[in-house]
């Protein structure tokens, strides 16, 4: 029977399994980690009962191929609509709606006096972004070697606080700032959103493991003794070396982790023994980007030369906590939130309102620090702390003095349940200005080789869910192709508009952008000239 070794159980490696299962292939996945999903993953700390996950998720109208396999595996009614990106200033006692349905002609003016920015500046940000997908001036390598940042000032009409509001998505959602983002990424990331933007994401009832991962492995193992095929999964199994013979890999060398070694940061822990397993067939390494460049050895590179530019690429670290309260705090929604203007560039999701197995009752959050190289050094202790402090600028809690430890504190926060994970190890790949180069294909020089994961080429290229899924479906699509056996394996690409429906609407209110920075640096001067009279407002 035709066999494929698969290392690495995110949405790459199990999409990749699914597909290659069903055109007949026995299946052998490697997991690192003793839960299955990984950066879309959910685990359980030690001695703590609640899952914990590497971020709260959105998942978008246009992830085509992810949503098949969720028909497939019978989870589509574990995700509910959500049409708000809420948003909160320091003081504000409610949540507001701050982007709803982004690309949709219905919300334009709702969006544009959403308070986030003024009218005038609301209006010149989605123009932005506007004049982004339909710029048809630059080539798609000029755009990828321009920054998001760069394209934005370059643009006569653009002001400093509509190129704020127009990359926000870019800090919060990705650890990218725009100045190191490349605009042609982003550009894929507006282009489909706005073609289908009703409702702006779909949500999770539940944490990831028990309403996507788990119910996919039970599917696989069923749909695998239906088949009569082989589909094994071994978990703490880390692949630690590649072996190769006559120009193809031919032995792993495998390592027993003694726990998870993605979950917590600190020494790299070492595996409690190695071994070595032949490769019958053919592997597909769907493994981040840091843990493909440490296989990619001297043997591996000189025939495949490429692979080692994966260590150009870069990746960041996206701070997550899971906050527990003995109170419900007042004033929050059921949509992920901004708070602006927060050091550390915190958003956050009540999970309490979104996930249907937190019946406590009291408030459950998932913060996020996009910007987490501020602290990231910080033992956990004090993250948790700083964030705490930072977070009672914008929602009403009692907070015990930072001089006792939290054990100690009598204040509204459980502890015990909280749980900070520096994703060290996970960390978040960038869609870097001029990355495009450096990040490898399906497939390599050694041919029964493959790769997969969100930072491989794809038509998705920026970083999604979609973009690992697709890249999982390249490869066993590659794989299966090179072993002639089954037929295609259908990959949908997102559907856009016509780059010159977005351009010729962009040429027509070209005049409007401008009309809306003269007002907006009116608007400006006037509050400039008033806060020098009355400097106590």
């Amino acid at each position: 029977m035709p066999e494929a070794t698969i290392a690495g159980s995110g949405l790459a490696g199990m999409s990749a399994a699914h597909r290659l299962m069903e055109q007949g292939f026995d299946i052998t996945l490697y997991e690192q980690n003793d839960f299955l999903g990984g950066k879309l993953g959910a685990h359980k700390a030690d001695g703590n009962p609640d899952p914990h996950e590497h971020s709260y998720h959105m998942y978008l109208n246009w992830y085509n191929n992810f949503w098949q396999l969720m028909r497939e595996i019978g989870a589509l009614d574990k995700f509910i609509p959500n049409a708000v990106i809420g948003y909160r200033r320091p003081g504000d006692k409610q949540t507001l709606a701050g982007l709803t349905n982004a690309g949709s002609p219905t919300t334009i003016l709702t969006n544009m006096f959403s308070g986030v920015a003024s009218p005038a500046d609301e209006f010149i940000s989605a123009y932005c972004l506007l004049d982004l997908i339909g710029t048809q001036a630059m080539s798609g390598e000029v755009l990828e070697q321009t920054s998001v940042n760069n394209f934005l000032r370059s643009r006569g009409y653009s002001t400093e606080a509509s190129i704020a509001t127009a990359t926000r998505t870019l800090a919060e959602a990705f650890a990218s700032p725009s100045y190191l983002s490349s605009a042609r990424s982003y550009q894929s990331l507006i282009k489909y959103g706005y073609r289908n933007p009703v409702p702006s994401m779909w949500l999770l009832i539940q944490n990831t493991n028990d309403a996507i991962f788990e119910p996919w492995r039970q599917y696989l193992e069923t749909r695998a003794e239906q088949l009569g095929r082989r589909f094994e999964i071994h978990r703490l199994t880390q692949v630690a070396a590649l072996h190769l013979d006559q120009g193809e890999v031919r032995e792993l060398t495998l390592g027993k982790m003694p726990h998870s070694p993605t979950t917590e940061r600190g020494p790299v822990t070492p595996p409690t023994e190695t071994w070595k397993v032949g490769i019958p067939g053919d592997l597909i390494l769907a493994v981040p980007p840091r843990a493909l460049g440490r296989l990619v050895s001297p043997e591996v590179a000189a025939l495949a030369p490429d692979l080692e530019t994966v260590r150009l690429l870069r990746v960041e670290p996206m701070i997550s906590l899971d906050l527990y309260f003995k109170k419900k705090i007042p004033g929050l929604n059921n949509s992920i939130t901004v708070l602006l203007e927060s050091n550390y560039t915190l958003s956050l999701l009540d999970l309490s309102q979104v996930w249907n197995d937190l019946a406590t009752g009291n408030t459950v959050l998932n913060v996020t620090s996009s910007n987490a190289d501020l602290i990231v050094d910080y033992q956990d202790e004090v993250i948790l702390d700083l964030v705490l402090r930072e977070l009672r600028r914008f929602l009403e809690f009692n907070l015990g003095p930072a001089t006792v430890a939290p054990s100690l504190r009598d204040d509204d926060v459980d502890y015990g349940r909280c749980h900070i994970q520096t994703n060290v190890g996970e960390e978040l790949f960038v869609n870097q200005v001029g990355s495009w180069a450096s990040r490898p294909k399906a497939v390599c020089n050694i041919p029964n080789l493959f790769l997969a994961g969100d930072f491989c080429q794809t038509c998705i290229d920026v970083v999604t869910v979609e973009g690992a899924v697709v890249s999982g479906l390249l490869a066993a699509e590659a794989l299966r192709r090179r072993r002639g056996i089954g037929t295609t394996i259908d990959i949908v690409e997102p559907d856009s508009y016509p780059a010159i429906v977005p351009a010729m609407l962009a040429v027509a209110l070209r005049p409007a952008a401008f009309a809306a920075k003269a007002v907006s640096i009116a608007d400006s001067m006037v509050r400039s000239q008033f806060s020098r009279m009355f400097p106590n407002g």
